[in-house]
């Protein structure tokens, strides 16, 4: 019953509603009040049956459907490895999915760059928490070199503006 009276504060819209519709139930003063035969081994008044009650009424089907959509929609964006590796980690777990199908929407998810780097990774491990932790590192070492191939490109843009501003002052200073 401990529980169940620190979630109720927590109740918002519907969920609040519906837990008005069944506190006669939980409450005996409510039942009382509303001229009610009490049960005080009413299942709502444990946290199994309580909490049972509100995700069959507000959870369950509809939130593994939001999830499993996201399941399906989840790819990966260049240069965002560790959002990818943890947004699956997350709907996984949710999901209750484990070992080669994870393995295979990892595989699914990433971008080509990573994919390709990934296929001269060998062996893979066969667990899916090592394959997804050198799935991780791979793509970081694939954000170093794209972030220093990057630093690279800005440095010889900067010497090459350099390199031709000082050939328009030189010529200013001749005429």
């Amino acid at each position: 019953m401990d529980k169940i009276s620190l979630v109720i504060p927590l109740l918002r819209a519907g969920a609040k509603r519906w837990y008005h519709s069944i506190h006669v139930y939980i409450n005996e003063d409510a039942a009382i009040r509303d001229k009610r035969p009490f049960d005080p081994n009413n299942v709502l008044r444990t946290w199994e049956g309580f909490r049972k009650r509100l995700v069959s009424s507000f959870g369950g089907h509809s939130d593994r459907d939001r999830t499993l959509r996201e399941w399906n929609g989840l790819f990966m964006q260049p240069g965002k490895i560790d959002l990818f590796v943890d947004e699956l980690i997350r709907l996984a777990n949710e999901l209750k999915y484990g070992g080669d199908y994870v393995k295979d929407k990892a595989r699914v998810g990433m971008t080509t760059d990573l994919r390709n780097a990934w296929a001269m990774k060998t062996p893979h491990p066969e667990d899916y928490v090592d394959y997804l932790n050198l799935l991780r590192n791979t793509g970081h070492q694939l954000e170093d070199v794209a972030s220093f191939n990057l630093t690279v490109v800005r440095a010889k843009d900067s010497s090459h503006r350099d390199k031709s501003d000082d050939r328009h002052t030189s010529t200013k200073k001749q005429r």
